[in-house]
C-alpha cells in the first residue's frame, strides 16, 4: 500500500453505495470513534442501515487500492462464477476483465509503472507467469509480461517496502518458507534473481492471507498475516529494510477468515482490514489504529 499516492479514501457509506449497485446485499455499520488511549478491543458501533437487495456469486482475490486513479481507494474482485473482474468504486461496479480471470491467482495491486494509477498483478496458474496490468482509469490496459516461475511462491502482495516511493513485491518461496522481497524500479518491473531481498529467514508456509498495511502511518509497508497453527493474526512492522519483530494483534479465529485486504476505509491515519468470513461468506472491516485492529464491523452480507 503506497499511502503518499493514495490520499483519498472510500469510505463507509460509499462502499454501501457501491456494493449495493453492484449487486451484493450489505449491512453496514457504523463505529463510534476509539477513545482517546484506548486500548485493542475499545469502541462499539452505534448505527445501523441495511441494503438487502440480490446477491452475486462469491467473490474471490479480493484487493484494494486506488485503480482508477482518482485519489479514492476501489475494491477490486473475481466473481467466481463468470471469471470476470470487478471495481467497486464507491458509485457502483465496473467490469475491467471480461472473463479467465479465474485462472490468475494472489492478485496484488501496486504503482508499479509510476504513472499514479495502481497497477495489478497476478500470476498466471496454468504457466506460472507474473503479469501486469497497467490501470488506464476505468480499466486495464495490455498485460505486460515480468516474472516467470511465480507458482513456486504464494501470498503474493505489494507496497512500499523500500522507502525509495516505488511499489515493490512480497511473497512466500513454498519450498523454503521464506518471505522475498523484489524491489520495483518504478517503470513496471520488478527486481528478480539476485536483486531479490530475503526479508522474511523462515516459517512464513506457517502463515495465509498475508497483507501489505502501513500501521502507524509512517509511509512504510507493513506485512500482517494469520498463523495457521495458532488462528492468530501478527504485525509485522516495516523498517523500510526488512521487518521488525511481530505483534500479535488479533489473539485468534482468523483462520476462519480469508481473502484479507487492507485500504484506508474509515478516514483515519491508519489502514484498515477487510476480510472474509469463511462460514458466512460475510465482508468484514477491521479498522486500523496505530498499533492494533478495532473490533470489526460488517460491511457486507453473503455471497462474498
Amino acid at each position: 500500500m503506497n499511502r503518499e499516492r493514495r490520499p483519498g479514501r472510500i469510505g463507509v457509506r460509499a462502499l454501501l453505495a457501491s456494493l449495493v449497485a453492484g449487486g451484493v446485499a450489505v449491512a453496514v455499520y457504523a463505529a463510534a470513534p476509539a477513545p482517546s488511549g484506548s486500548v485493542a478491543g475499545a469502541g462499539s458501533p452505534d448505527a445501523m442501515e441495511v441494503a438487502a437487495v440480490a446477491a452475486t456469486e462469491a467473490m474471490a482475490e479480493i484487493v484494494v487500492s486506488d485503480v482508477d486513479g482518482d485519489n479514492v481507494d476501489d475494491v477490486v474482485a473475481i466473481e467466481r462464477s463468470t471469471g470476470k473482474l470487478w471495481m467497486y468504486t464507491g458509485t457502483g461496479r465496473i467490469e475491467i476483465g471480461t472473463g479467465g480471470w479465474n485462472g490468475m491467482h494472489h492478485l496484488a495491486a501496486g504503482d508499479l509503472n509510476g504513472d499514479t494509477k495502481t497497477d495489478l498483478v497476478a500470476v498466471e496458474e496454468a504457466t506460472g507467469k507474473l503479469w501486469l496490468y497497467p490501470s488506464v482509469g476505468k480499466g486495464l490496459g495490455a498485460r505486460v509480461e515480468v516474472g516467470v516461475n511465480w507458482n513456486s511462491m504464494h501470498d503474493l502482495v505489494s507496497g512500499e517496502f523500500t522507502g525509495d516511493g516505488k511499489a515493490d513485491l512480497v511473497g512466500v518461496e513454498t519450498s523454503t518458507g521464506k518471505l522475498w522481497l523484489y524491489p520495483g524500479n518504478g517503470t513496471g518491473s520488478v527486481g528478480g534473481g539476485s536483486t531479490r531481498v530475503e526479508i522474511g529467514t523462515g516459517g512464513w508456509n506457517s502463515m495465509h492471507d498475508l497483507v501489505a498495511m502501513d500501521l502507524g502511518n509512517d509511509g512504510k509497508s507493513d506485512i500482517v498475516a494469520a498463523e495457521t497453527a495458532t488462528a492468530k493474526l501478527y504485525w509485522y512492522k516495516g523498517s523500510g529494510t526488512g521487518l521488525g519483530a511481530r505483534v500479535e494483534i488479533g489473539s485468534g479465529g482468523w483462520n476462519s477468515m480469508r481473502d484479507l485486504a487492507a485500504g484506508d476505509f474509515v478516514g483515519s491515519a491508519d489502514d484498515d482490514l477487510v476480510g472474509v468470513e469463511t462460514a458466512s461468506a460475510k465482508l468484514f472491516l477491521y479498522p486500523g489504529r496505530a498499533t492494533y485492529l478495532d473490533p470489526r464491523l460488517q460491511i457486507g452480507a453473503a455471497n462474498w
